[in-house]
């Protein structure tokens, strides 16, 4: 049987992976409330809910206490155990020394909370959002052309990969799916396909690039002519001037048990679902360049004073590749 000690970092990222993956999967299936939880990081990943025990074997072993939860009210950390708290969604705040090797480590501060998505979309019976840019630091994510290869590093491709995997569902504007003819799988990291979610584009939507990506559903929310293929849906949802609340999608998507979504654009789009506050995780990879006259990240109305931008309570910065990731909490 393999140690911990044998287990070179290298491997200790994959088995940290897979570990989170594991509880993401046995969180979207548990329908009661969870307070806390515990994992076991190792060739054999094992997850247990509800509890601050990590389950026994060879590996690194990990628990964690979600918002409301004092860790003082369970059993106190064992040996080689590392506690964490997880609080306002994205802050994972650890509470004892840390014993996995460092890249394990960013893995689990990065992800850990992704994984306890549907706890929070329980709470409010709509799916649980995180939206993804990757834009220039003049706030551009693509050229006056549309042209946005590559803004983001190889880094920030491997993240959003790996976020699709943690999510039920992929969303994206028509508009994003004409100009950049996406796949929306998931292809540079261990992990199932989300849901391909498209929003808008009438009856003119061309779904080709996405039928051939591969098989998994496709759902298209918006008026439009039936799919012919099994693989597609159709969802027709009330429109007001024109456009498709965010909060009658979100919720419709809930209760097709589509937990979690990752919206990955475009500006028009992530921005109607942030002007609703119905963005709970914003995520900005800010690239090193600047591209000038272009297609900014945000669309909104124009602001009389600083005061009535949209504030973020929580908030972290981190280093991905050449690169830094904002993530944060926008204020409601």
């Amino acid at each position: 049987m393999t140690t911990r000690q044998e287990i070179v970092e290298p491997h200790a990222a994959a088995a940290c992976w897979r570990a989170l993956t594991l509880l993401a999967e046995a969180v979207r299936g548990h329908g009661a409330p969870i307070r806390r939880c515990s994992l076991l990081i190792g060739d054999a990943p094992a997850v247990c809910l509800d509890s601050l025990t990590p389950p026994a074997g060879d590996g690194w072993r990990i628990s964690l206490c979600l918002d409301g939860e004092s860790a003082s009210n369970g059993p106190p950390a064992g040996a080689g155990e590392s506690r964490y708290r997880l609080d306002d969604l994205i802050v994972l705040r650890r509470l004892t020394d840390s014993t996995l090797p460092s890249d394990a480590a960013a893995l689990l501060e990065i992800y850990l909370p992704y994984c306890m998505a549907p706890v929070h979309a329980r709470r409010v019976r709509r799916s649980f959002t995180v939206s993804h840019f990757a834009q220039s630091l003049d706030g551009r994510i693509a050229t006056d052309l549309g042209d946005s290869r590559w803004i983001g590093c190889t880094e920030n491709l491997v993240h959003a990969h790996r976020m699709r995997a943690l999510c039920d569902g992929i969303l994206i504007g028509a508009r994003t799916l004409r100009t950049d003819h996406p796949a929306l799988t998931v292809r540079h990291a261990e992990g199932s396909d989300p849901i391909r979610i498209v929003v808008g584009g009438g009856v003119d939507v061309d779904i080709d690039c996405l039928a051939r990506a591969g098989p998994g559903r496709i759902l298209l929310i918006g008026e439009g002519k039936e799919p012919a293929s099994p693989q597609v849906e159709r969802l027709a949802l009330p429109t007001e001037n024109g456009r498709i609340g965010t909060t009658a999608i979100l919720r419709e998507l809930y209760r097709r048990d589509i937990l979690s979504v990752y919206i990955e654009g475009g500006a028009a789009t992530t921005s109607a679902f942030l002007a609703e506050n119905n963005i709970d995780v914003l995520q900005l990879h800010i690239s090193p360049l600047i591209i000038g006259p272009g297609i900014s990240s945000f669309q909104k109305p124009a602001i009389r004073s600083v005061a009535e931008s949209v504030r973020f309570d929580s908030h972290v910065y981190r280093s991905v590749g050449d690169g830094m990731l904002f993530v944060g909490r926008a204020a409601s």
